[in-house]
């Protein structure tokens, strides 16, 4: 989020845009500058065609009989993404249409169509002085260097990295940045739409808006992040931060950490009814101190191949008793549900809290381990990670592939597996899953 250097000399750009909305001149003149105006512009069409294919958890407890989450068996996708960009000394503008067809198979229940057309980011941003930069529109705001999760971002904890070929959603924004030096940089940005196509204050799906303050400083080797953050529903703000830096030329170290009073998450709690319990926001309200911490390093070796090694501290996922309290409350849901009774409701209920109780990670204690290859390599790229909950001992291994077959097209693949008992994190509703495809481009 740093703003563009710029030289003081007259803004061409600017004069050129000028020229195409005057109405004085000539119709040559204007072709002319048009023209001028196209030559700073680029644009590029990739159309993605995919099918995935996932094992479902025949005896999941959150999700019996896929009743609940509603998880398609397979689907197939074709995707176009057009980007186009234009860039001046004076102003940007960045446009990305996205449009997608899904084949989503459910087994017994037949198939489901599914079209959407959609604006993933779209943003314009001035440079009215040098060290200034102003933007509005829709954009992927990512930041800090972890693989795993990014507990400094308020906005995209999840980052994305689990699968390269899927988009994170851009959000609406509203941005400054100021630049005094090349090394700092303060940004203020307003969020006003979760990127889902409506262009309002309040979501009706329950989105707040979100106002941050965030400041980056870089050094030679070495970059510091700082944010805070508050979102306008009754929250207590929220801090961020991150730093990494270079030893040698080949071992990077870094950490990333958020921190924030209550949550408006549910925890599980035993009650007299017909499930045992129900998901509450225990700590919607209290002053309790919750945050989540990533410490990590990626070792580059010889053959140029990288290897990182993280670990994430999140004391707001659900302590060991919390964990168990979570699965028996689930497993008596299951069993209600499983037989047709007055109580189904409460218990289909139950299990979509449980689902959707908050929280982006379940435990506390987590270790990452990624390897890739060097991307200058000849050949295909590839990527291993795998993910441990340290608590319940289940793990999710993922590997991804791409093969350039031709200039204009690629090839890839993604394997997942899961591993764990029933009662765990990352066995709790799929035993593996993967995905092939293949991308052209067609600009």
């Amino acid at each position: 989020m740093r703003s563009k250097r710029i030289a003081v000399f007259p803004p061409a750009g600017l004069s050129l845009l000028m020229g195409l909305l005057a109405g004085g001149l000539g119709t040559n003149a204007k072709a002319q500058a048009f023209q001028e105006l196209l030559e700073q512009g680029s644009a590029g069409l990739q159309v993605l065609a995919l099918d995935s294919e996932r094992g479902l958890r025949e005896n999941s407890l959150l999700n019996p009989g896929n009743r609940i989450a509603h998880l398609p068996a397979g689907q197939t996708e074709v995707e176009g993404r057009l980007d186009l960009k234009l860039v001046t000394d004076t102003f940007e503008v960045s446009l990305k249409p996205r449009a997608r067809f899904e084949w989503r198979r459910f087994g017994e229940t037949g198939p489901e169509t599914r079209l959407d057309a959609w604006v993933n980011q779209g943003l314009v941003t001035l440079y009215p002085v040098q060290s200034l930069a102003v933007s509005l529109g829709r954009d992927v705001l990512m930041w800090g260097p972890s693989n795993f999760r990014s507990p400094s971002n308020p906005i995209y904890f999840e980052n994305g990295r689990n699968n390269p070929m899927r988009e994170l959603r851009g959000v609406d924004v509203a941005q400054a940045t100021w630049s005094p030096t090349q090394a700092l940089a303060l940004s203020l940005l307003h969020q006003f739409g979760d990127g889902r196509g409506d262009w309002q204050w309040e979501k009706e799906d329950g989105f707040k808006a979100l106002s941050l303050l965030k400041v980056d400083y870089t050094a030679e080797a070495s970059v510091v992040g700082l944010n805070a953050s508050k979102r306008w529903a009754h929250e207590r703000p929220r801090f961020g931060a991150f730093g990494q830096t270079t030893v040698g030329e080949a071992l990077l170290l870094y950490a990333e950490g958020g921190l924030r009073q209550g949550t408006s998450a549910l925890y599980p709690e035993r009650l007299p009814n017909a499930v045992g319990g129900a998901f509450l926001p225990r700590h919607a309200r209290d002053h309790r101190l919750l945050y989540s911490a990533l410490a990590g390093g990626g070792y580059t070796l010889d053959s140029g191949h990288t290897v990182y090694l993280e670990y994430l501290s999140n004391n707001e996922g659900y302590r060991w008793a919390d964990g168990a309290r979570y699965f028996d409350i689930a497993s008596r849901a299951s069993s209600v549900l499983a037989i047709p009774s007055p109580d189904a409701a409460l218990a289909g209920q139950t299990l979509g809290a449980a689902l959707n109780n908050g929280l982006a990670l379940l435990g506390r204690h987590y270790l990452f381990l990624q390897v890739q290859n060097n991307p200058t390599d000849t050949g295909p790229t590839w990527q291993l990670r795998y993910s441990l909950n340290l608590v319940d001992g289940s793990g999710q291994a993922s590997a991804y592939a791409e093969w350039n077959i031709w200039s204009r097209l690629a090839l890839f693949a993604v394997g997942v597996m899961h591993h764990g008992g029933n009662r765990t994190e990352f066995h709790s509703l799929l035993s593996q899953s993967i995905l092939v495809g293949a991308k052209g481009y067609v600009l």
